[in-house]
């Protein structure tokens, strides 16, 4: 092994820790991609730290003082979702498209926006069939399950009945 060459052991919780070579001028991103290949952690919900130091990408692992057999700690991101308001227009069917505007939430229940639905058209939650952003909203989930964003619009349409 030459003198700018060490071997770095990762640690990571919940994982068995692994060890790999590393050179003294390689930088932080290079260790977050070779975790990626290994744990199919994605890069940007990977932290780094040395002790209690976050190791920066673009540094080299020189800068840090890092050396032979020295442990990296990996934690991943915890990203709460956004739980912004969605302001979405119903569609109801028929040749007058009539609209209606819902404020709902990415946490709110279908089943509660279907209640939504009854209030401004009368329509009962179990004769609704509602699609937004290509997809049929399923009760027990939430609108967060759809990647629905501000201004997508949501159709409503009645089940099939007879042959």
């Amino acid at each position: 092994m030459t003198v700018d060459k060490l071997a770095s052991c990762l640690s990571i919780r919940e994982w068995n820790p692994m060890t790999f070579t590393a050179h003294l001028r390689d930088r932080v991103n290079k260790i977050s991609e070779h975790v990626r290949s290994k744990t199919k952690v994605p890069v940007q919900d990977q932290v780094l730290q040395l002790g209690w130091k976050i190791l920066k990408p673009q540094r080299t692992l020189s800068s840090y003082g890092i050396d032979k057999e020295t442990t990296i700690h990996l934690t991943l991101k915890v990203v709460k979702p956004s739980d912004e308001e969605l302001p979405l227009v119903l569609v109801e069917p028929g040749d007058e498209g009539q609209r209606h505007r819902l404020q709902v939430r990415r946490s709110t229940p279908v089943t509660q926006v279907k209640e939504m639905i009854k209030m401004k058209t009368a329509i009962p939650p179990k004769e609704q069939i509602v699609i937004c952003n290509g997809k049929k909203l399923e009760d027990g989930k939430i609108m967060g399950d759809y990647g629905i964003k501000k201004t997508h619009l949501m159709f409503m349409t009645f089940p099939c009945t007879g042959g």
